[in-house]
């Protein structure tokens, strides 16, 4: 399993599939717990239990410290793949939602059908 957490975390699809997703929540929604809930139902295609919304929120937020410290990562990671961003949002912000989208693609429950 863990040969292929890194082949996801790192594929350009799956990279730009959280882009896109990160920029939809961020254009559909206004908070940041109603970004996540939307990520989470559209992943998982269930509602999130509150600690799990939690747990992401605050993952959030360190990728949103980290982008806002270190823009050139955020501008890197948001050039990858060949849909560009919609330039009118933040870009420190949508890297981290990115982030955000990317670890909950790589949880068990989105990787593994049971």
């Amino acid at each position: 399993m863990p040969i292929q957490a890194l082949n996801l975390i790192s594929d350009v699809t799956y990279i730009e599939a959280a882009r896109v997703l990160a920029e939809r929540a961020m254009t559909e929604t206004t908070t940041s717990r109603d970004r996540v809930t939307l990520m989470l139902r559209r992943v998982l295609a269930r509602a999130p239990a509150e600690a799990e919304t939690d747990r992401l929120l605050k993952s959030f937020q360190v990728q949103l410290d980290h982008f806002r410290a270190n823009p050139d990562d955020a501008k890197r990671l948001l050039s990858i793949g060949e849909k560009r961003n919609d330039p009118k949002l933040n870009a420190s912000e949508l890297a981290a939602y990115a982030m955000t989208v990317s670890l909950i693609l790589n949880l068990d429950e989105a990787i593994t059908k049971q």
